[in-house]
């Protein structure tokens, strides 16, 4: 079952930012720290107070086990063609449910929710050494649209 959060899920979406975040660290040390479980904890309050940013959560069997924070944006600049979007800001799924479907189906709600919204695309960002999730953002029909480089020194 898909839903939107609400700050009854405070504790389950901290664990689960935490080991998305933890994750990150993995993967990129020379980038990523791990803060203290507050700072989770009060980033994820925020975002569920926070009127432009929507937490749509899947559920199964009673646990909450993936979530996305999605923001619509509008994008009207005189360069560009006006047009409404779907960012991804944060998408996880619990460590002991991938695999399962559930990514799938909760990407399948965030097209859904932006396309309510009148959204003609959906967005995000993902660190290019994360092999796993970039793989899994093409699976779903995503593509490269801009690419960002770095080189370190």
């Amino acid at each position: 079952m898909i839903r939107i959060a609400d700050i009854n899920d405070r504790e389950r979406l901290t664990e689960l930012f935490m080991q998305l975040h933890r994750h990150h660290v993995e993967i990129k040390p020379e980038t990523f720290g791990m803060p203290e479980r507050g700072w989770f904890s009060d980033r994820i309050a925020g975002i569920l107070n926070d009127g432009g940013q929507t937490v749509l959560v899947h559920e199964s069997g009673g646990k909450l086990d993936g979530y996305a924070v999605v923001k619509i944006m509008d994008v009207n600049t005189e360069e560009k063609i006006p047009r409404r979007m779907c960012y991804i800001d944060c998408f996880a799924v619990a460590e002991d449910s991938r695999r399962q479907g559930v990514g799938t189906e909760l990407f399948g709600a965030v097209k859904a929710f932006g396309k309510e919204r009148g959204c003609t695309s959906v967005q995000l960002g993902v660190t290019a050494c994360n092999t796993g999730a970039v793989a899994f953002y093409e699976k779903m029909g995503l593509a490269p649209r801009t690419i960002q480089m770095e080189m370190r020194i």
